[in-house]
């Protein structure tokens, strides 16, 4: 995927070449493993594997606007449109944490907690993505 102004997958490209990997798989195992043990009993791996996904796609979304091993270009998209960079982020967590919540618990209750984490996350790498970003 290239870099093109005016092209539906921009946003996805851009997440996709500045997503740090090593850092989302060990913020989410952390993230994860901390809310399995804080919660052991009936529901510890249902909050676990949740927070997982979550921490997954805030560390992968900040992650990849902050650190400078990735790409430039995709950086400097990200800093250009921010919300359109937190989108994928956004998406992934809310859409894996939605699942979780359909899977174990009411399709009700996933569908309005996806869309609430979802919403979080995308606010939350938005604004990091735009105070962090750099504007040239």
């Amino acid at each position: 995927m290239t870099l093109e102004r005016g092209s539906a997958f921009t946003p996805v490209a851009s997440a996709t070449m500045v997503w740090p990997w090593g850092l989302s798989i060990m913020g989410g195992a952390a993230g994860g493993a901390l809310f399995f043990l804080l919660n052991l009993g009936t529901g510890a791996l249902a909050s676990g594997i949740g927070a997982a996904v979550i921490f997954f796609a805030l560390f992968g979304g900040v992650g990849g606007v902050v650190s400078k091993k990735s790409d430039r270009r995709g950086r400097r998209w990200a800093a250009s449109y921010p919300f359109r960079y937190a989108a994928v982020p956004g998406v992934v967590g809310g859409a894996g944490y939605g699942l979780l919540q359909m899977i174990t618990g009411s399709v009700l209750g996933g569908l309005f907690g996806g869309l609430f984490v979802a919403a979080a996350i995308w606010i939350t790498v938005g604004l990091i993505a735009t105070l962090v970003g750099e504007k040239k």
